[in-house]
């Protein structure tokens, strides 16, 4: 079987034609969803790696490689290889033999590959700069570059038409595939010759196949929690009683089929199931802790918009459990403070937490009275917010007004005095925080009313905390 192309240029034709094939499947697919990975997979190769650099090579080269004779006449490729052959045998010089002028097809195939890798990248730089314009629409996005790639290969498809068309037909570019058996092969030889071409055929059918339809990866489930922006950042750490709060849960599936997860928000591993329909508003205690069934379709994601509260003060571990079937299957969890009104400040500026609890950082833990000459543990907090650092002075007295006295770093043991005030200085870096400094106080009997003052830069903020010391 002989095909030879010669008289149109049919390879460039195939090529625009096959360009215009791919981006109408993907238009269709943007527009409508219907997709068929495998076509796109089997012509986005070619279109981007091979495509562009071809019709460029067949528009600067439309003609074939042409061959001449030491006396410059031309001549066929097969008289100039056995001119080459009679030079080797007789050991002469091949200096007067002029090399050919042009591109073979090994040569094109080559330049066409790396052209294609060159081209298609400066196309993309090109496109960055157009994303100011447009940021919706263009810049590195499939449609701009899909365009574009096909409008170079089809202006530079015409340009290399009408070179070819315009150049001589005995000196254009053709390509002729022949196949056929040599008459001279046994049966035996010819067999092994056509079991060759099919092993080829399915070695390369395979590798399609192989690119095409990947193997199955690792079934698991994402699961994740987002701040109140959107992102994994500024989460709440700190809450009054009963206050809500707002987060974001995300579930992605890719376990390769449709998943019925549980979703459960704890705080205690006795609290008993509330099950809820959303997680618009809810509420978690010691004894309660909602829960919904979440369905998600394969490789879907679906995120939950949370808000919450806590009725109860204390330092929690909330927990954020996804069960897939019976089985706790994912866990996530925050670190969250929950104070009732009093012990728990913002700045003014919206940057810093400040507030008291007991000595091992817990807000529950505030005693509110106790025996005559006991000591008592307090614990100040700051959170910096603020993407600087901020220096805090932490001052302590009974009343309004005294004398300062600065705390010892290595001993905040305190027997407080009526007009003294205790001051001591502390350092937070920025978004970082200090959970707890804890201080002992020993109080004189009595009503007492401990005033907590938090200073820096020009924010002051005050806590009281009271305390019945004697009954």
């Amino acid at each position: 079987m002989r095909v030879e192309i010669r008289e149109r240029p049919y390879d460039i034709f195939s090529v625009i034609g096959v360009s215009t094939l791919l981006v109408i499947f993907i238009l269709i697919n943007e527009i409508s969803g219907f997709e068929v990975q495998a076509l796109r997979v089997i012509l986005g190769l070619p279109f981007i790696l091979f495509f562009p650099g071809y019709v460029l090579i067949s528009a600067l080269y439309p003609e074939k490689k042409r061959y001449f004779n030491s006396k410059g006449d031309p001549i066929t490729k097969m008289e100039w290889d056995k001119l080459i052959e009679e030079r080797e045998d007789e050991d002469a010089s091949k200096d007067d033999l002029p090399d050919g002028k042009g591109l073979d097809n090994l040569e094109r195939i080559a330049l066409s590959l790396g052209l294609s890798i060159a081209i298609t990248p400066l196309i993309g730089l090109v496109l960055n700069y157009t994303y100011d314009w447009s940021p919706d629409h263009l810049g590195i996005r499939l449609i701009p570059i899909l365009i574009s790639i096909y409008s170079f290969i089809l202006i530079t498809g015409v340009v290399a038409t009408r070179r070819r068309i315009r150049t001589p037909v005995e000196d254009r570019f053709e390509i002729i595939v022949d196949i056929k058996v040599p008459e001279e092969y046994s049966i035996m030889d010819k067999a092994l010759t056509i079991g060759i071409v099919v092993m080829m055929i399915a070695s390369v059918s395979l590798l399609v196949y192989i690119i095409v339809v990947p193997r199955e990866g690792e079934a698991f489930t994402e699961f994740y929690v987002l701040g109140p922006t959107g992102k994994a950042e500024k989460y709440p750490r700190n809450m009054l009683l009963e206050e809500e709060k707002f987060v974001i849960i995300g579930i992605g599936n890719h376990e390769h089929e449709k998943m019925n997860y549980t979703l459960v928000m704890t705080i205690s591993s006795k609290a008993s199931n509330n099950t809820m329909t959303s997680y618009e508003h809810v509420t978690v205690s010691r004894t309660n802790q909602p829960s919904m069934m979440v369905i998600v379709p394969d490789d879907g994601t679906v995120e939950i918009p949370c808000n919450f509260s806590i009725l109860e003060t204390g330092a929690y571990k909330l927990r954020f459990l996804l069960f897939r079937g019976e089985k706790e299957y994912r866990d996530l969890h925050l670190w969250i403070k929950v104070f009732e009104e009093g012990s728990f400040r913002i700045s003014e500026d919206g940057g810093v937490d400040l507030y008291i609890t007991d000595i091992e950082g817990d807000p529950s833990g505030l005693p509110r009275e106790t025996l005559s000459g006991n000591p008592t543990g307090i614990g100040f907090g700051v959170r910096n917010r603020l993407n600087e650092q901020i220096s805090v002075r932490i001052s302590i007295s009974l009343g309004f007004d005294g004398d300062p006295i600065e705390i010892d770093p290595d001993n905040r043991s305190i027997e407080v005095q009526n007009g003294k005030e205790y001051w001591i200085d502390v350092t937070i870096n920025s978004t970082s925080s200090l959970d707890v400094l804890p201080m002992s106080f020993l109080f004189p009997d009595g009503e007492q009313v401990l005033r907590c003052l938090f200073e820096y830069d020009e924010e002051t903020v005050l806590i009281f905390y009271y305390l019945n010391v004697g009954v």
